[in-house]
């Protein structure tokens, strides 16, 4: 098998997984935004839309295939952070055993303050008229942004903004929760900007507390003049370079005295939104239960190739979330000279005496894609050797590939032990 095909079938396996999560991030936040200004808007936001204007149906055809070509090239960026971290050039933690808690946390609030650096000058610079027409001529043709407009971005724009995700993480050891709040935090915001109407709660008057995060209204303005109001999270690289817009704080002063002389008593919407937090937690719910599902399918006793052994397979001890695998059965329990088998093999000579009954030879395999676990190692007694493991459930068969130095490597296919004795009855 060739380096081309190991890659494409990594590739078949892994890719649509993070495209489904792409897409789905983007079609739920925008989709979850739409249904929300719908449902309230003669409550609340018929006296917070920002322009006269509504956007046509075909404004709202065109941000979609925008939006999906770019979860297309975004899901490209995280295959490649996939593959990048399997080669071990970048650092991504799964767990708290090397770096806890308060570095997630650090290490997130620092990624958000550098992409909205990052996004404010590669955003300034797209707007020169030299580049403005390759990268940013698509976003721009939304004079009246919808949720839908988050991701309507040109090739190039794309590629310019998930380019700073591998970036960081080439830098800076992240903690994949930090990598996933950091992406949902980004879409969230990036919708909110576009929203079309004011999601953010103005009183009128710059909050001291909260009065450098942008409102929608700021993004809203860079969409109709498209000379100011260039940051995406917070305002102060505007102020800092005298590129907010002269408006900007009337507007929001205007926008507040539209609500409150709108405002209606709203139980309706708390109970809505009740609900619609219930609806999330159960689709949540729903998806841990079928990746709980998914892992169960591996879970239990495989007879390894040629029926020499059989391995049980269950959460390893402490870390629920990976799998391990201990050998519980062996077809010749004794050697040629009448002695239980032992892990003779073993490189650490303190272990060559332990009995094979027992030893772990499957370690902290996480489910990576569908069908998928890596992450993980694979210790083979029979020449002692721990490889860096792969484990594919093919059907009703597992297919692992361990490699040692990423050069040497082994494949061999499981089969359940009542597949394996109700083959040989039918034979």
């Amino acid at each position: 098998m060739t380096w081309l095909d190991i890659l494409w079938r990594e590739f078949a396996a892994v890719y649509p997984t993070i495209l489904a999560i792409e897409a789905g991030r983007y079609l739920a936040t925008a989709g979850l935004v739409s249904v929300v200004a719908w449902a309230f808007w003669q409550a609340r936001f018929h006296a917070r839309k920002l322009q006269p204007r509504t956007a046509a149906a075909a404004d709202y055809r065109r941000e979609l295939a925008a939006s999906l070509r770019t979860a297309l090239i975004f899901a490209l960026a995280g295959f490649g952070m996939h593959l990048a971290a399997k080669a071990g050039w970048l650092t991504i933690h799964h767990g708290f055993a090397v770096r806890g808690p308060i570095y997630l946390a650090l290490s997130l609030a620092a990624m958000v303050v550098a992409h909205d650096a990052y996004f404010y000058w590669t955003h300034r610079a797209m707007h020169h008229p030299r580049l403005f027409r390759a990268f940013h001529w698509t976003h721009h043709k939304s004079k009246t942004p919808t949720p839908w407009t988050a991701y309507a971005f040109d090739a190039p724009e794309a590629i310019v903004t998930v380019a700073f995700v591998p970036v960081w993480a080439a830098m800076v050891p992240m903690h994949e929760g930090a990598l996933f709040a950091f992406v949902t935090w980004q879409i969230v915001r990036n919708v909110m900007g576009h929203a079309g109407v004011e999601l953010s709660p103005v009183s009128g008057h710059p909050s001291r507390l909260f009065g450098w995060l942008n409102t929608t209204t700021h993004h809203d303005l860079h969409h109709q003049h498209g000379r100011s109001n260039y940051g995406l999270y917070f305002s102060w690289w505007d102020r800092v370079m005298g590129t907010e817009h002269p408006d900007y704080q009337a507007r929001v002063a205007e926008v507040a005295a539209r609500s409150r002389s709108a405002a209606k008593a709203a139980p309706a919407f708390a109970r809505v939104l009740v609900l619609l937090i219930l609806a999330l937690a159960g689709a949540g719910a729903t998806v841990a239960a079928a990746k709980a599902q998914t892992r169960a399918d591996l879970s239990g006793r495989w007879a390894t190739q040629g029926f020499g052994s059989v391995v049980e397979v269950r959460p390893c001890a402490g870390a629920p979330t990976t799998l391990c695998g201990r050998i519980v059965w062996l077809w010749e329990p004794r050697d040629a000279a009448g002695r239980p088998r032992t892990d003779a093999r073993n490189p650490d000579a303190a272990l060559q005496s332990r009995s094979l009954v027992g030893v772990e030879i499957v370690r902290g395999l996480r489910e990576t894609g569908p069908g998928v676990w890596s992450d993980g190692a694979l210790y083979n007694p029979d020449d002692g050797r721990t490889y860096t493991g792969t484990v594919r459930l093919r059907g009703g068969t597992l297919e692992l590939r361990g490699c040692a130095l990423k050069v040497v490597c082994q494949t061999q296919t499981w089969r359940r032990p009542d597949d394996v004795v109700a083959a040989s009855r039918a034979g």
